[in-house]
This record gives C-alpha cells, structure tokens and sequence, in this order.
C-alpha cells in the first residue's frame, strides 16, 4: 500500500520524516500570516516549486502540477481582484474586468495561501513511506488508531482515482455518454460508475481489513515499528534553516 508515495533517490527522501513535517506546518503557517499580499507570499511559493523538483517526483508530474496551479490563479485573480475593484490603483481594466493592484496582491497572495501548502505536502507524502507518516503521527502524540486511519485513507486515496477513471472508460466502451443531456440526466448516469467503484473499495476495503489483523494492527495501544528513521545532521540544518527562512517571512507578513 504505497499510496502517494514515490520510491526515488532525492535529497527530500533522505529527510527524517518529522523534519519534511516541521517545513510543511511552516509553509502552511507562513501562508496565512501573507495571505493578503501576494509579494510577500511569492518567495515560500518559490519555496515549495524548489521543494517538488528536489524530491524527484519527475519534470512532467511537477509542470502538470505547476500548469493546473496556473488555472487556478487565473481564476482566484478574477474572484478576489473583483471584491478589491474600489481599493487601490488600477491596473486593468476591460469592460467588466476591473483589476486593481490591491486586488492582484490579495488574488495572488489567496492563490498562493492554498497552493503552497499543496505543493509542500504533496512533496511530504510522496517522499515518505506511509509506515513512517504513521511513526511520525505517533511521535508527536497523535492515538495510533487515528494515525493509522488517516495513513489508510490516504493510500487508498490513489486507488479510488484509478478504480473511478477505470469504470468511467469502461462504461464509455458501452455507449454511457456522460458529457450529454440536462444536468439531472448527467448526474443519473453516474449511478452505474458510483455503484461498480463503491463495490471494487468494499472489496479491497475487506482484503486490507485481513492484512491489518493479520499484523495485530490496534490490538496494542503503542504500536512499534521495526525500521525507524534516525536524525541526522542533515536533518537539523535542514530545520534550522526552514525555521529562520519561514520565520524571517512570518515576521514580515506581520508587519
């Protein structure tokens, strides 16, 4: 059950797990401190696009990620600047699109409030073993029972994906057109997709409910773990510098 994991050599997999946990809370902490000012929360977005090239998820994973981020901007740009129309200097201004460059700071500072703290913990997720999410949950004192919970819901969150995009293609060999009728006719024809995808989870809900019994999985209230993650130096410098870069943009967000 690898879920989001990725089994690559990066500087990113190297880490101690507790550490790549620290930096994500920090980018997530530090996201909020700036969401009203896009400037300011440029550098920790910059932060994490360094984050998912370092953890070598792929160039083609990371711009497909990077492009649909775009799409968004492009949309949070049209919300959030529009709410700011009175506020500011204008910057453009195109029949019903009116942009100031207050609105573009809090567009592009709401924009980066939600995606960096994605980027920062897709990249913690895919460069740690869902045996060490479950150890580091456990470390900072999260009950073994929820740790192990969330640990599940997440690996399975890939197999739900592809069990849906499987139905979905099937059901289109046999004629379902999904993308015609009224919208009370399209949401009817997702019934036999939701209906073959819930039965395939039920099926391996119960094959994995066998495993977890099988390795006495809530029978004891601490859980131990045969291979743990050990800190090193690298992991400490690694801290150090999150907390004074993070911290140095905590304090200016403030400001």
């Amino acid at each position: 059950m690898s879920g989001l994991y990725i089994e690559r050599r990066s500087f990113f997999h190297s880490l101690d797990p507790r550490a790549k946990l620290v930096w994500a809370l920090l980018v997530l902490a530090a996201s909020i401190v700036t969401q009203f000012n896009g400037f300011k929360s440029f550098p920790i977005f910059v932060s994490t696009i360094v984050a998912l090239i370092l953890s070598g998820i792929g160039a083609g994973l990371a711009a497909i990620l990077i492009f649909n981020s775009l799409i968004f901007l492009l949309i949070t740009t049209l919300v959030w600047a529009g709410m700011y129309s009175n506020q500011g200097n204008m910057v453009l201004d195109l029949w019903i699109i009116k942009v100031t460059d207050v609105g573009l700071l809090v567009a592009s500072g709401k924009f980066f409030l939600i995606m960096s703290p994605v980027f920062a913990f897709i990249t913690f997720f895919v460069t740690t073993k869902p045996y060490h999410v479950s150890w580091t949950l456990e470390k900072i004192r999260v009950p073994p029972k929820l740790s192990t919970a969330f640990v599940i819901a997440v690996s399975l969150l890939p197999t739900m994906v592809k069990a849906t995009r499987d139905v979905i293609d099937v059901q289109r060999l046999r004629g379902l057109a999904l993308d015609k009728g009224s919208i009370p006719e399209r949401l009817r024809k997702y019934i036999p997709i939701i209906v073959p995808v819930i039965s395939r989870l039920l099926s391996d809900v119960w094959d994995l409910s066998m495993v977890l019994a099988s390795r006495y999985v809530g029978y004891s209230k601490k859980r131990t773990y045969l291979l743990e993650p050990k800190w090193v130096k690298r992991d400490t410098l690694f801290l150090l510098f999150s907390i004074i870069f993070y911290g140095v943009i905590l304090l200016w967000g403030l400001l």
